[in-house]
């Protein structure tokens, strides 16, 4: 069954008959059902499928933070989701590979929260009596108390967390309690980024480092 999106003389999304219908870029397209290939993959196929495998699954784990940091960009790119969008940054900014050429996740390279706001400078993340101390340089521009400051810790072996307007963006510096997260000794990176609570927007996020 396909769908109708503009009117009858619209394009349409989904299948009629034999042909599909979908969005690319703003544009309406048509094409034929896919055959199956025969051929075996080449190695460049198998790697970029390792890769859409690997970025697919770290997506996942941090699926509720990425569906908050990629909010606003949703709203400029019509047709991409927030999840989809997160995904296309990774696979196009965040990836390398290791010494037997297999594909990793460059943490320091992720964006969690992304956004036209000026990104938090000068940063510092410590672990100090079972908290999280975070410092950075204030911005002149962020002085308004709706400006305020998101953090995300990210691993690559559970889930993560998002604690959203721990502080005011003009502050400097804050605590934040994560405790519990210590308990199970996994590593966690850390990414803070400025929200602009009033307009509705983001800055791209700034890598802390590992605590």
């Amino acid at each position: 069954m396909a769908i109708l999106e503009d009117g009858a003389n619209g394009g349409f999304r989904g299948k009629v008959g034999s042909v599909y219908g979908y969005n690319l870029n703003g544009k309406c397209v048509i094409r034929g059902a896919r055959k199956k290939s025969t051929k075996p993959p080449t190695a460049a196929q198998l790697a970029h499928r390792q890769k859409i495998k690997l970025v697919s699954k770290f997506c996942g784990w941090i699926k509720p933070i990425v569906n908050f940091g990629y909010q606003f960009e949703e709203t400029k790119n019509s047709g991409r989701g927030k999840f989809q969008l997160a995904q296309q940054h990774i696979f196009k900014n965040a990836l390398d590979v290791d010494v037997e050429n297999k594909p990793v996740i460059n943490m320091e390279k992720v964006q969690v929260f992304v956004g036209d706001l000026v990104s938090p400078e000068g940063v510092q993340a410590r672990w100090e009596d079972g908290l999280l101390k975070l410092s950075w340089i204030p911005n002149p521009k962020y002085g308004d108390s709706m400006f305020k400051l998101n953090v995300a810790l990210v691993s690559l072996d559970r889930e993560g967390d998002l604690k959203m307007a721990i502080a005011d963006a003009a502050q400097g510096e804050c605590t934040v309690d994560i405790a519990t997260f210590r308990k199970d000794k996994f590593d966690y990176h850390v990414y803070i980024g400025f929200w602009d609570t009033y307009h509705g927007a983001f800055s791209n996020s700034t890598y802390c480092g590992v605590i």
